[in-house]
């Protein structure tokens, strides 16, 4: 009989030290809840929560040609997306649409994001990282344009609920600067350091972030991008 592998988070440990009841999800051994489903969807609601989502993957499209094959292969049109004026998308906007395939079946959704002119982050469910950067390999031809599956590569963990800035905004180096300017569906630095965007948003140790106006909870609140080997210590301060 073939045994399935199930992937674990970089806080996989964390979770079981605490007490978390875990369960399998895309893939992944993921927390469900640790002591009180119903306490822990009301501090979202009142204060704020904290998620582990580095489940969740990332492809990155970069080249001259980045928009152009997203720009055929997402539905949403990147021409025209950004607010009730449906304005072009622009460096530090993200827009949620979908991949489809020939059939018009959907493959994922998805949130994009758009670093520069030419670079696209692209952030996917958990295990879809490989189809997603096999559907846009497919559709390249000969397009300059580079297709990275970041899977497992990134840290990522979200804050929500009312209380989320407040929270967050005493780990950040310039909390002020940060936030000032920030709608929804915005976001601000990098978790690469090598890139100018990563002085954006730094915390107050130094380590870049990429922070997101997003989250999939309804409330307030921010989704934070950075290397894996630092998401440990940003959780247990957040908390």
């Amino acid at each position: 009989m073939m045994q399935t592998t199930i992937n674990t988070t970089a806080l996989n440990t964390w979770h079981r030290d605490h007490g978390a009841n875990m369960a399998e999800f895309g893939g992944y051994e993921m927390p469900l809840w640790y002591s009180s489903v119903k306490d822990e969807h009301l501090a979202v609601l009142t204060g704020a929560g904290v998620f582990d989502t580095s489940h969740m993957a990332v492809v990155t499209v970069t080249g001259a040609d980045a928009k152009g094959l997203l720009q055929d292969c997402f539905t949403n049109d990147l021409d025209a997306c950004v607010g009730a004026a449906k304005k072009p998308l622009e460096p530090g906007r993200c827009v949620y649409g979908a991949f489809l395939d020939e059939k018009g079946y959907t493959i994922d959704d998805a949130i994009v994001f758009m670093v520069a002119a030419d670079s696209y982050m692209v952030v996917v469910n958990a295990g879809m990282g490989g189809a997603i950067a096999g559907h846009l390999h497919q559709h390249l031809g000969k397009r300059e344009a580079v297709v990275a599956d970041l899977t497992d590569q990134l840290g990522k963990m979200d804050i929500q609920g009312p209380a989320a800035a407040k929270v967050l905004g005493r780990l950040l180096a310039d909390p002020e600067a940060v936030f000032a300017g920030m709608p929804y569906f915005s976001f601000k630095g990098h978790y690469d350091r090598s890139l100018p965007q990563a002085a954006a948003v730094r915390l107050d140790d130094g380590t870049p972030i990429l922070l997101s106006r997003t989250g999939y909870t309804g409330e307030f609140g921010f989704e934070i991008f950075l290397a894996p080997d630092k998401i440990r210590h940003l959780w247990e301060r957040v908390l």
